[in-house]
């Protein structure tokens, strides 16, 4: 399944799970719920850089003698870490924390999408940090 397609199903499964709580959930309460995410998740962006780091390291150093299938996992990893910064960056862009021009409904939807959105995001970053740590871990042993 494609990428776009698997975001899309999140998406509107996220909006729909979400949609029985809008109810219950003031825009504030729900805007805090979006920059609680973002902000438990922002710190990591750290972590994104220095394992980025360090694995590019390993790649230029041992590029020649690396076995091709690791040498394809290093650039895997290092990929997902991008792919991970550049969706938080794109979110942050993104985000429109102000809604002018909104109604109250309006906004309760944007930042139900923005909220799956962000997970999504967080869900990215924790993978792609998680798998490096693992590949680093076992280099050391």
């Amino acid at each position: 399944m494609h990428l776009f397609t698997r975001f899309s199903i999140c998406v509107l499964v996220a909006i729909l799970f979400f949609s029985c709580e809008t109810d219950k959930k003031s825009v504030e309460e729900l805007q805090a719920d979006v920059i609680e995410v973002h902000d438990e998740v922002m710190p990591k962006m750290d972590d994104i850089m220095k394992l980025k780091a360090q694995l590019k390291l390993i790649k230029a150093d041992t590029a020649e003698v690396l076995p091709s299938d690791e040498l394809i996992l290093v650039n895997n990893l290092i990929d997902n870490l991008e792919k991970a910064d550049k969706s938080m960056m794109n979110w942050m862009r993104n985000y429109d924390s102000l809604m002018e021009g909104m109604s109250e409904e309006e906004k309760l939807t944007y930042l139900m999408k923005e909220e799956a959105a962000i997970k999504l995001v967080k869900q990215k970053m924790l993978s792609a940090i998680s798998e490096a740590k693992i590949f680093l871990e076992k280099q050391q042993d």
